[in-house]
């Protein structure tokens, strides 16, 4: 399959979620051209927007509100967080996910669009990435936004 286009599930083609030692994806959406690529332990799922569905905190963890990918990931021996659905921005749809409001800048440092002082389980996030050893950077002073994802050009110290 390898067809692009602006609707689901054309539009997930690229839409993996690569953590370093795991790579998780939906093998019927991922484009034709990506699946020689892939790496690492292979999570399949029924989610063709994983990535946006999980935000990668480190090589073996993952934050979640999509049951199905956080169910796969734990069978994989993945560390998931599980979050409420919902409280992140997304214009035109009801809600945005945790993965398209966040992205790694360095090892050790996640950037999330907004705060995430409206979201019901901020305090479990923060504790999952100091136990981590992570660090989160808030971009804006806006409660928390999905903009499909992003990926640091650069690796900043």
């Amino acid at each position: 399959m390898n067809r692009r286009g602006p609707h689901y599930p054309a539009d997930a083609g690229l839409c993996i979620c690569a953590t370093g030692k795991y790579t998780i994806y939906d093998p019927d959406t991922i484009d034709g051209a990506v699946k020689p690529l892939i790496g690492g332990v292979s999570v399949t799922v029924a989610q063709g927007y994983t990535k946006c569905a999980a935000c990668v905190v480190d090589d073996h963890s993952i934050i979640t509100a999509d049951a199905g990918v956080s169910r796969a990931a734990k069978n994989a021996g993945m560390d998931v967080l599980d979050i409420a659905p919902g409280y992140i921005a997304l214009d035109g749809y009801g809600y945005g996910f945790i993965g398209g409001a966040s992205f790694k800048i360095n090892s050790n440092v996640i950037a999330f669009t907004g705060t995430l002082d409206e979201h019901p389980d901020k305090e479990r996030i923060m504790r999952f990435l100091a136990e981590h050893g992570q660090k989160a950077v808030f971009l804006t002073p806006e409660p928390i936004f999905d903009i499909g994802g992003a990926i640091c050009l650069s690796a900043l110290p």
